[in-house]
């Protein structure tokens, strides 16, 4: 397993009223990197350990999970299927995730969202009538495994600085479970505030609650629960919509040589700057900013779309 570092940002902390440090999971160098890379690897384990060898998964052309999954494979040399909603076209000229996903040899099978499930079970039990003992990952790797990934991610945190709240993107919620698993064995009073970049409470804030309790009892926890955060106040309609204001920061930000993408980290960070312009986090906070990645997804967007 990797360790990423933690980066404080002096000039942007200055700029916000905040003391900020950026916990740099984009950097994790496995399978491309991000959150998806760290929680790939855990799963990985798993897969070994109970003999599978083939990889069945989901999400959009562009998803971080879907690429880490296409990588991840090819590494261990197993056949891999990708189950990916969005436009059939793209595959005619692809980029970003969905370039690497393909160099990798993995088959894309390219559908709607209400064709996902069964187009899942079909490529699955094609695999299976193959020979082939395939493992089924659940979209953004939102799985125990994945969840345990972050648990232990925050293990490498050291006691010297220990953040007032945490803000990250939370997607599947898994992410965000994993980080209070980890608070919650720490003991730190840490709030962790998840910023939606798709789901809409109370459905948001449940599967972040049932993925979180889930590990509590794999690790047969007895303390207290942390507190579900979940603010849906950005996600702009659902999954990669963007706005100018997103752009903006994202530009905003770039000038103090952090960079984020549209679909992830951008919209978690605009939450950050709102929740701080709303004073719910107050002034010379102590922020730890988890940046899961997105570089690719921000690479799937036109300079035009990111400059205007």
């Amino acid at each position: 397993m990797f360790t990423t570092p933690l980066q404080p940002f002096h000039a942007l902390a200055y700029k916000l009223g905040i003391q900020l440090q950026v916990k740099r999971d984009d950097l994790y160098p496995f399978t491309g990197g991000g959150n998806k890379g760290r929680k790939i690897q855990t799963i990985l384990e798993m897969a070994h350990k109970k003999s599978y060898n083939a990889l069945v998964t989901t999400g959009g052309v562009q998803s971080n999970h879907a690429r880490a999954t296409a990588i991840a494979a090819a590494e261990n040399r197993w056949p891999c299927t990708l189950v990916l909603h969005g436009d059939q076209a793209t595959l005619d000229k692809p980029a970003s995730n969905l370039l690497l996903s393909q160099l990798t040899g993995a088959k894309l099978v390219v559908c709607q969202p209400d064709q996902i499930a069964e187009k899942l079970a079909s490529e699955y039990a094609m695999l299976r009538k193959n020979g082939l003992n395939p493992l089924l990952i659940p979209g953004g790797g939102h799985c125990l495994a994945g969840g345990l990934a972050y648990y232990n991610a925050v293990l490498e945190l050291t006691n010297d600085w220990i953040p007032d709240y945490i803000v990250l993107a939370s997607g599947t919620g898994t992410t965000q479970a994993g980080i209070l698993a980890g608070i919650e064995q720490r003991k730190w009073s840490t709030q962790v505030l998840g910023i939606s970049i798709a789901r809409s409470n109370p459905r948001g804030s449940l599967v972040v609650d049932e993925a979180y309790s889930e590990l509590r009892d794999f690790l047969k926890f007895n303390s207290a629960k942390k507190e579900i955060i979940f603010y849906d106040d950005w996600t702009l309609g659902g999954y990669e919509k963007v706005n100018e204001a997103i752009y903006h920061t994202i530009k905003e930000i770039s000038q103090y040589g952090l960079i984020m993408d549209p679909t992830y980290t951008g919209k978690a960070f605009y939450g950050l700057l709102e929740l701080i312009k709303q004073k719910i986090i107050q002034k010379n906070s102590k922020v730890l900013f988890w940046h899961t990645g997105g570089l690719l997804n921000l690479l799937a967007h036109s300079v035009g779309e990111i400059m205007k």
